[in-house]
């Protein structure tokens, strides 16, 4: 995503996306959405927020990734989420 800001804003991503697994997938999965970004805002992946200070236009690209636990496995299909990204 890019977002354009006058600095002094901080970004972040919720801790609790929103996903939706295809009905072969029964068992429990752990979401985690982080962020990263590279060039005039140089960040390493985080879940943290983030002081934006420098002004001008940000590309940042936003991750999901599910962890199961023991033996699990992902079903097949398709998986929909959203992660909620918040510039305040």
């Amino acid at each position: 995503m890019t977002i354009t800001t006058t600095g002094g804003v901080n970004f972040s991503v919720d801790g609790s996306p929103i996903v939706t697994p295809p009905g072969t997938d029964t068992t429990a999965t752990t979401w985690t959405p982080t962020y990263e970004s590279s060039g005039l805002l140089a960040l390493a992946e985080r879940t943290n927020a983030t002081a934006i200070t420098i002004p001008g236009s940000h590309t940042l690209d936003v991750h999901l990734t599910g962890v199961k636990s023991g033996s699990d496995t992902f079903g097949a299909g398709v998986y929909a989420g959203t992660v909620i990204v918040r510039c305040e």
